[in-house]
């Protein structure tokens, strides 16, 4: 396909980020918010140039900008897909159209965090809202409805933007771009740290991670157990137990690699590099495709709170919760909504799933169906508003609880 919009510059989008590009002279933009999901389907449409996704008020609708304003062919931005319930692009978006940015390139009236597009000039905030027209069906996630929105607006195409700006790269607001610097450097020896040293280790059976704090003189002094390499390095900060920047940046690196080890079944040993576990047994079923999530289950949004509440009986449904207790026929907890980026967050709604011995078990067992367990059931709704279930899978110790 011929790059018509600006032969002199054969490569666009000039940004990187989370999209797929379609008819380069079509006139409509896709952004779908949160659902990656619908990428591959909305690129394919007719009359759309590029589908993509935005999970942050800043950064990302500056590249969103800097793409748009530097294809004049675009003259729509449909926002449709899940909205952050944390950080409002959508909301975002729509406020920037409407209402522009203030001295400080900060988007009036927008509600997502830190709203402010540092990065751009004032000439080209404006050309964007001046060169798109928002057309915001946020929540949508029919294909073939969308299909039909954006056939309607390339129907209606004003013709290409007259105003349309260069190639600029981001970093013009301030002007200057990123200053590039080499990997690599001198890590001062850990005997050096006067707060001691850190032995990282697993416990495959409770399925955590182990490191134990060391004084300088080899004396035992604390042990943190968990299965999140963030929130780890998290609490040794928090507890002051570490006092040099590169000493910091080590241990983050080595549990990065146990917590990866952990979950995909492979060999840890500190200050190497991850390996297969030798003794997997035979007959196809590894220790490394058991440990692996269920990849159905694990990519279907889980239902929030008040999709739950809509629901109406026989309805399919996808739910996380937290397990407060169990039996051989009933389970109850709380229901768990997952952010953009996978965490699950606690909710104050109690829910029931029903369950019996030949309910499928996905990366466990029936034991592993407890109190203080994570789950994902996959059932219908009954009229009691109870789960029953169709298939369970155990995300203990896959997923990070908040």
């Amino acid at each position: 396909m011929d790059n018509q919009h600006d032969p002199g510059n054969p490569v666009w989008p000039i940004e990187e980020g989370d999209y797929l590009v379609g008819d380069l002279n079509a006139p409509v933009a896709v952004c779908a918010l949160t659902s990656e999901d619908l990428l591959p389907a909305l690129v394919k449409l007719p009359g759309v140039a590029i589908a993509g996704q935005v999970f942050t008020a800043n950064l990302g609708i500056e590249k969103i900008i800097m793409n748009v304003t530097t294809n004049p062919a675009i003259r729509f931005l449909l926002l449709c897909g899940r909205e952050s319930p944390i950080f409002h692009p959508g909301q975002t978006l729509t406020a920037l159209i409407s209402n522009g940015v203030d001295e400080e390139r900060q988007i009036i009236g927008a509600e997502g965090h830190l709203p402010v597009l540092t990065n751009l000039t004032e000439a080209r905030i404006e050309a964007f809202r001046q060169q798109v027209e928002l057309v915001d069906y946020t929540g949508e996630s029919d294909v073939a409805a969308l299909g039909a929105y954006i056939s309607a607006l390339a129907k209606r195409n004003p013709g290409r933007f007259s105003g349309a700006m260069d190639y600029a790269t981001i970093g013009e607001g301030r002007g200057a771009g990123f200053v590039s610097v080499q990997p690599g450097g001198r890590r001062q020896p850990l005997a050096y740290d006067p707060k001691g040293f850190f032995i990282v280790s697993l416990d495959r059976q409770a399925n955590e991670m182990i490191i134990r704090h060391y004084l300088p003189d080899n004396t035992p002094a604390h042990e943190m157990r968990g299965r999140s390499a963030e929130s780890m390095l998290l609490g040794l900060l928090r507890e002051d137990l570490v006092s040099q920047m590169s000493h910091a940046g080590y241990l983050g690196g080595e549990l990065a690699k146990a917590e990866a080890a952990l979950k995909l079944g492979l060999r840890y040993e500190q200050d190497r590099r991850l390996q297969k576990i030798d003794n997997e047994p035979k007959g196809g079923n590894s220790m490394m495709e058991a440990a692996k999530p269920p990849r159905k289950m694990m990519g279907a949004p889980t239902a929030t709170v008040a999709q739950l509440a809509a629901m109406i009986a026989g309805a399919q449904v996808d739910i996380a919760f937290a397990v407060d207790a169990a039996s051989a026929e009933q389970i109850g907890g709380l229901v768990l909504e997952r952010d953009e980026v996978g965490v699950y967050h606690r909710t104050e709604q109690a829910v029931t799933v029903r369950w019996q011995p030949d309910t499928p078990l996905v990366m466990g067992n029936a034991e592993a169906v407890r109190a203080g367990a994570t789950l994902q059931v996959n059932g219908s709704v009954g009229a009691d508003g109870t789960v029953a279930a169709k298939q369970i899978a155990i995300l203990t110790g896959y997923v990070e609880v908040l």
